[in-house]
C-alpha cells in the first residue's frame, strides 16, 4: 500500500499536494487518537503513515504531538524509544507500560528496563499520565519499581489494570506522602492506600474475590479530602456497619451497577456538596437500593440516569431529595422510565421547581409530550424538553402556526393544546 501511494504521489503529486497541509495534519492526528485503547497500532500506524509520501513524512516528523505518546514493551529497543520520545520535543508525554514476562526471564528483563529507566528519566518532568499493564505479579512488581526509579509520584494521571488473576495493590510510589497524582484509574486492582492529593478516582471490575470490605473503602476515602470526582463501575464491597466517610469536596459520582452488592458502597460516603449524580443500574431493586443508601445533600443540580423503571412512588421520592436539580437527562433506558418520569412530572408539581432542561430518548411515550410541555412550562417559561419525539412536535408546531396564521381561534387552540390542555380537532 505504502508503495502504490508513493507511486500515485510521483504520477500525480497535485492529488496530494492540492490538499492543504492544516487539513492534511488533521486527517494524520486522527490515528493518535485512539492510542489509549490499542498503543501498539498506534505506533504503528504512525510509521506507516510516514512511510506514504515525502509530504506526509515532512508532517509527521515536524508535528511532535505524533511522538507524544509512547509505548514500552518488550518488542521495543531502548534506541527506539529514544528516537521516538525525541520527536516529542516539549509536548507533554503519555507512556503506556505493557510487560508480559515471568520470572524465568528476569535478568534480560531487569537489564532491558534499566536501559528505558535511562532513557525516559531525563524526560519525567513533562510526562502527564502513565498507564500500566501487567499480566502477574511479576511483572507488576517489575512496573512499580521502574515507577519508584522514574519518580512517578509526580505524574498528574496513573492507569493501573491487572489481569482477571491477578490482585495488585496500587504502588507505594503513588502514596507516598510526597506524591503529587491528582487523577487514577485502577482496574481490578486492591484498593489500599490512596494518595491525599487526588481529585479523581475510578475504580473499575472490583471484583468480590477481592474481598474489599466497607470498612477498608472508608478508611481508603478518608485520606482523600481533596476528591472531587468518583467514577464506580461494577465495585463489589463487603459491607459491614461503619461510620460513613465525609468527602466535602465531591462534586461529581457516576456509578453502574449490574447487582445490588456493587451499589453497597454507597452506604460509605456521604456528598454534601455533590452537584453531579449519573446512575447507570441494570435493574430496578438496584436502583431502590442506591436511593436508600445515597446521602448527597439538597445541592445536585445535574441527574443522568440510565436504568430500568422502578415504581412511581419510588421515583417521586428520590425527585424530591434533589430540589436544586436543573438538569435532567435519560437514555439508553425502557420506554416505562421515561413514561414513569413523564407522571411524576404531571402529578408532583413540587418535584423540579428549578428545572431548566430535560433530555429524554426514543421511549418516550408520545401521548404524554403535550400534558408535558405544559407541566414544565408551568414550571418554567425557558424550561426545554429535548428528545426526538419533541424535536417532531416542536417542528409540528410551527407548522400548524404557518397554516392557521390567519386563524387566531386556531392558532389560539393549538396553544392550548401545546401547552398540556384538550384539544378535540
Amino acid at each position: 500500500m505504502a508503495a502504490y501511494k508513493k507511486e500515485l504521489y510521483r504520477s500525480d503529486p497535485t492529488g496530494y499536494n492540492s490538499i492543504p497541509n492544516e487539513l492534511v495534519h488533521r486527517i494524520l492526528s486522527l490515528v493518535s487518537e485512539p492510542f489509549d485503547l490499542d498503543p501498539s497500532s498506534c505506533m504503528t500506524d504512525i510509521h506507516r503513515l510516514r512511510s506514504v509520501c515525502h509530504l506526509w513524512r515532512e508532517i509527521v516528523h515536524h508535528t511532535p504531538l505524533f511522538f507524544s505518546k509512547i509505548l514500552v514493551d518488550f518488542k521495543k529497543r531502548p534506541e527506539h524509544i529514544q528516537d521516538w520520545v525525541s520527536r516529542s520535543r516539549h509536548t507533554p508525554l503519555t507512556i503506556f507500560f505493557s510487560l508480559h514476562c515471568d520470572g524465568e526471564r528476569a535478568a534480560p528483563t531487569n537489564r532491558l528496563m534499566l536501559d528505558f529507566i535511562s532513557v525516559l528519566t531525563p524526560y519525567m518532568p513533562r510526562c502527564k499520565k502513565i498507564s500500566l499493564h501487567a499480566n502477574n505479579a511479576f511483572a507488576a512488581n517489575l512496573l512499580f519499581d521502574v515507577l519508584m526509579q522514574l519518580k512517578a509520584g509526580s505524574v498528574p494521571a496513573i492507569h493501573v489494570v491487572a489481569d482477571d488473576d491477578d490482585i495488585l495493590h496500587l504502588p507505594r510510589v503513588l502514596t507516598a506522602t510526597t506524591a503529587t497524582v491528582r487523577h487514577i484509574v485502577a482496574e481490578g486492582c486492591a484498593l489500599g492506600v490512596l494518595p491525599s492529593s487526588l481529585t479523581f478516582l475510578k475504580l473499575v471490575d472490583i471484583a468480590p474475590s477481592l474481598e474489599l470490605t466497607a470498612t477498608e473503602i472508608g478508611n481508603a476515602l478518608s485520606g482523600v479530602l481533596s476528591l472531587q470526582e468518583l467514577v464506580l463501575q461494577r465495585v463489589t464491597i463487603q459491607y459491614d456497619i461503619g461510620p460513613r466517610v465525609v468527602l466535602s469536596s465531591l462534586t461529581a459520582l457516576d456509578i453502574s451497577a449490574s447487582t445490588c452488592e456493587e451499589v453497597l458502597i454507597l452506604k460509605v460516603i456521604n456528598m454534601p456538596e455533590l452537584l453531579q449524580l449519573v446512575l447507570r443500574l441494570d435493574e430496578s431493586p438496584i436502583f431502590d437500593l442506591a436511593a436508600e443508601s445515597l446521602n448527597h445533600g439538597p445541592k445536585v443540580q445535574m441527574l443522568a440516569l440510565e436504568m430500568e423503571s422502578p415504581g412511581l412512588g419510588r421515583m417521586r421520592t428520590f425527585f424530591r431529595t434533589l430540589p436544586r436539580l436543573r438538569r435532567l437527562s435519560v437514555s439508553r433506558s425502557s420506554e416505562q422510565l421515561e413514561t414513569t418520569i413523564g407522571m411524576v412530572l404531571l402529578t408532583s408539581a413540587d418535584v423540579f421547581p428549578l428545572i431548566e432542561r430535560v433530555e429524554f430518548g426514543d421511549e418516550l411515550d408520545d401521548e404524554l409530550l403535550p400534558s408535558m410541555f405544559g407541566a414544565l412550562a408551568a414550571r418554567s417559561p425557558q424550561v426545554k424538553l429535548i428528545s426526538p419525539i419533541s424535536d417532531a412536535w416542536q417542528g409540528y408546531q410551527r407548522q400548524m402556526q404557518c397554516m392557521f396564521l390567519r386563524d387566531g381561534q386556531v392558532v389560539k387552540e393549538h396553544r392550548c393544546a401545546a401547552n398540556g390542555d384538550f384539544w378535540d380537532n
